[in-house]
């Protein structure tokens, strides 16, 4: 069990939450006991029952899967620690909830993902909640989309029901609990299995990939691509040989978007750019250099080159001529 794990674990004593029985926390303070929460209040608007929540929990890894039920009129403020993201579903037909000022109806899926939390008003709740780390499912995102995980970007957002988001996540969650939550309970059911934790995070990635792919506008893109490619161009310059990591590094791009404004802007790769200029670079010292036995050695090498064959092929290739051949036709050798 990793450490991250046992600190979200429940007490000695609160364990029996984790078993098939709704069981009673008196106090909203007991309720997020062990849960990723940085700052969280409660406040009864109507009338009903003092004795709290009725919940289970089971907890993995990287998230907690919380089924709970409430039934008076509530408001409640809930900010979690900053790699940490809610997703809330209602699962009662009558339920009414309101989240950061919009109506989010049964089997609506509502994600939180900003430092702000989110506030909810609603009676007669019975949700299915789960608490995950933001980066395995940004991971899991990037990965079903074929992106790098920095073009994905996680929102406050409200997925429909109608869009059956809602009604497949709660299939899911469902079919998940119930394949490891037994009676009499015990720690180990406590604890989601590593593979049916995939399966979830899967899951989810699913149902949110779309909305989280950053899609920006194409005027936008255009003017960032220029700023892109112009500022790989000055860090390719100041690098003896950038490497595709130095650049996304100094633009503060993925290689994939570091790819796309290059051909955008100039029709090439970046490698291949960087290549051609120092190229170009290479033939204005020859065409300005000394014919001695070792200058083109000197042009290779100050090119990036370590090979001296595969500089003179590829300059062939591209001006035509070797370089030896570029060096005395400019001393109209």
């Amino acid at each position: 069990m990793s450490e991250n794990t046992k600190a979200l674990l429940p007490e000695k004593g609160t364990i029996e939450r984790a078993s098939g029985v709704m069981q009673v926390n008196r106090s909203w303070s007991g309720f997020l006991h062990g849960l990723p929460v940085r700052e969280s209040e409660s406040i009864q608007l109507g009338p009903g029952s003092a004795t709290g929540y009725r919940s289970r929990r089971f907890h993995g890894r990287e998230l907690i899967i919380l089924d709970y039920k409430t039934d008076p009129k509530q408001a409640i403020q809930v900010a979690t620690e900053r790699d940490w993201a809610v997703l809330l579903m209602s699962t009662n037909p009558r339920s009414n909830m309101v989240i950061n000022g919009r109506a989010v109806r049964p089997f609506d899926l509502f994600l939180s993902t900003g430092p702000d939390g989110y506030m909810a008003t609603g009676t007669e709740r019975r949700n299915i909640g789960v608490v995950i780390r933001k980066s395995h499912l940004i991971a899991t995102c990037a990965a079903l989309a074929g992106v790098d995980m920095e073009d994905i970007s996680l929102a406050d957002l409200v997925l429909a029901r109608e869009q059956g988001s809602g009604q497949r996540l709660y299939r899911g969650l469902v079919d998940v609990m119930g394949q490891f939550c037994g009676n009499p309970p015990s720690e180990v059911q406590c604890r989601v299995p590593r593979a049916l934790e995939n399966d979830l995070e899967s899951m989810l990635a699913t149902e949110l990939v779309q909305n989280a792919l950053r899609v920006p506008e194409v005027n936008y893109f255009r003017v960032d691509a220029l700023r892109v490619v112009r500022a790989a161009i000055a860090a390719s310059k100041a690098l003896r040989r950038p490497s595709l990591a130095a650049l996304c590094a100094a633009t503060g791009v993925s290689q994939r978007w570091l790819h796309k404004c290059f051909t955008d802007v100039l029709g090439v790769s970046p490698y291949r750019y960087i290549r051609l200029a120092r190229l170009a670079q290479a033939r204005e010292i020859l065409l300005a250099g000394e014919p001695t036995p070792s200058f083109v050695k000197r042009v290779s090498l100050s090119a990036g080159y370590r090979l001296s064959g595969r500089f003179a092929k590829e300059y062939r290739s591209l001006y035509g001529e070797n370089p030896s051949d570029t060096l005395r036709r400019s001393h109209g050798v």
